[in-house]
C-alpha cells in the first residue's frame, strides 16, 4: 500500500490536513466508480427540451385530423404531446405513437420509466413501455371487458383501456408472442394529472411494475432477453368523437452493456 505522503506531497501529511486529503481520495473513488460504471451501462434519458424532438425519436398519427405525431410543447421543464384523431373509427384513422429505435434488450437487466399525463380518462386506449417493432402504428395490448388482445410478439407495458370491465392500469407482458399473467395495479389516471411509470426488468426476465415508485405488479416472463426492443407510447380515442392529448414529460431507459 502507497504511504498517505504518496499523495500529499513530498513533505507528507500534517495531523491537520490529514482530513482534506481523505476527503480528496474519497472524491476520486467516486469519480473513478462512476466512470466504469458509465462504461458498463447504456443509458438513455431524454427531457424533451427545445423546439423539436430529437432525430432518435420516430412519431406516426393516423389519418384522422387533429390526430398529430409528437410534437414538443414550451413547458417548462420539457414536453411532448401527442394527439389522437376524433372520428372513432380505428387506430389507423385515429392512432398515434411515439418510438424509438430497436436499441435495447433486457437480458442483462433493462429499465424504463416515463412520465406521462392524459387530457381525459374517458374513452381512451393507452400502452407505455417497450416493444419490438416500430415501423407501423400499433396499439401493443388492449382489454375489452375481461378479453386481453396482444399484437406484439415480445414486450411489455402499463395498459389502460377504458373498454375493460374496470378501467384501471394493467401491467403486461409479452414473450414469444405468449401472454405472461397480467396484473391490475388498481390505480387508474387522474385528468391532467402526470404519473411516473418505471419497469424493472431482471435478468430471468421478470418485470416489476412501479406507478410513482409504488411497485404495484410483477409480471414473470415478461419478454425473451435477447429480442431488440423500443420505448413506445401508443393512445387511441375509443368509444367517442372526442381527440385526447397526451402529454410525455420524459422517457428514460438504461440496461446492462452488452
Amino acid at each position: 500500500m502507497r504511504p498517505i505522503s504518496d499523495w500529499n506531497g513530498a513533505e507528507g501529511g500534517t495531523r491537520d490536513n490529514y482530513p482534506e486529503l481523505v476527503s480528496k481520495c474519497k472524491e476520486n473513488f467516486e469519480e473513478l466508480f462512476a466512470g466504469q460504471a458509465s462504461r458498463g451501462v447504456v443509458a438513455s434519458f431524454d427531457d424533451f427540451l427545445g423546439d423539436v424532438i430529437a432525430d432518435e425519436w420516430s412519431s406516426t398519427a393516423g389519418s384522422d385530423p387533429p390526430a398529430a405525431a409528437a410534437a414538443s410543447v414550451e413547458d417548462a421543464g420539457g414536453m411532448v404531446r401527442i394527439i389522437t384523431g376524433d372520428s372513432n373509427a380505428s387506430l389507423a384513422a385515429d392512432g398515434v405513437q411515439l418510438t424509438s429505435f430497436l436499441n435495447w434488450k433486457s437480458a442483462n437487466g433493462l429499465t424504463f420509466e416515463a412520465r406521462v399525463k392524459v387530457s381525459a380518462i374517458t374513452n381512451l386506449q393507452l400502452f407505455v413501455g417497450m416493444t419490438d417493432q416500430r415501423s407501423a402504428l400499433e396499439m401493443p395490448a388492449t382489454l375489452s371487458g375481461t378479453t386481453y388482445t396482444t399484437v406484439f410478439t415480445d414486450g411489455f407495458g402499463f395498459l389502460f383501456d377504458t373498454a375493460a370491465t374496470v378501467d384501471t392500469i394493467r401491467c403486461v407482458g409479452v414473450a414469444n408472442d405468449v401472454d405472461a399473467a397480467h396484473v391490475d395495479s388498481g390505480l387508474a389516471y387522474v385528468a391532467a394529472t402526470y404519473k411516473a411509470l418505471r419497469i424493472q426488468i431482471d435478468t430471468i426476465q421478470t418485470a416489476r411494475f412501479y406507478i410513482d415508485n409504488v411497485l404495484v405488479g410483477t409480471v414473470p416472463l415478461a419478454c425473451r432477453g435477447t429480442i431488440p426492443l423500443t420505448p413506445v407510447v401508443c393512445a387511441r380515442a375509443a368509444g367517442d368523437t372526442v381527440s385526447k392529448n397526451v402529454d410525455i414529460d420524459y422517457i428514460g431507459t438504461t440496461q446492462v452493456r452488452v
